[in-house]
C-alpha cells in the first residue's frame, strides 16, 4: 500500500479515537461503556496500522532500539491516548486531569511528526 493510504488510515483514526476520548471526559454514558471502548480498541489498532505502516514505508522502519527518538515518543503518546478512556470512565472525579494530560500528549505527538528532534544524536 502507498504511504498516503497509510498516512489517511494513521491521521483519521487518530482523530476519531481522541473523539472517543473527549467523548469519555465530557460525560459519555455507562450504559454505552462497552461500545465507547471497542470503538477506541478498535481506532486504537488502526492508528498503529497506520502509523507503523507508515514509518515503516518511509523510514524502512530499522531495528526498534535504532528507531529515531521522535517515533518512541510517539508511542508513548499513542499508550496514553489508548489507554486514558478506560481510566477516565474509572475516574470520572480527575478528568480535568485527564484532559489536560492528553492534550500534552497530543501536542508532543504533533511536535515530534513536524520537528522530529534527534535528543542528542
Amino acid at each position: 500500500m502507498t504511504p498516503q493510504y497509510y498516512s489517511i488510515l494513521h491521521v483519521t483514526s487518530i482523530l476519531l479515537l481522541t473523539g472517543v476520548t473527549f467523548a469519555v471526559f465530557g460525560g459519555a454514558p455507562e450504559a454505552r461503556r462497552k461500545q465507547i471502548m471497542m470503538a477506541g480498541g478498535i481506532l486504537s489498532l488502526l492508528a498503529l496500522v497506520g502509523g507503523f505502516g507508515l514509518a515503516s514505508k518511509n523510514l524502512g522502519m530499522p531495528n526498534p532500539m535504532n528507531w529515531p527518538a521522535w517515533i518512541w515518543v510517539k508511542v508513548l503518546c499513542w499508550l496514553w491516548l489508548s489507554a486514558i478512556g478506560g481510566i477516565a470512565f474509572r475516574r470520572r472525579a480527575q478528568t480535568p486531569r485527564w484532559m489536560a494530560m492528553t492534550a500534552f500528549a497530543l501536542i508532543a505527538a504533533l511536535t515530534m511528526v513536524y520537528l522530529r528532534p534527534t535528543f542528542g544524536g
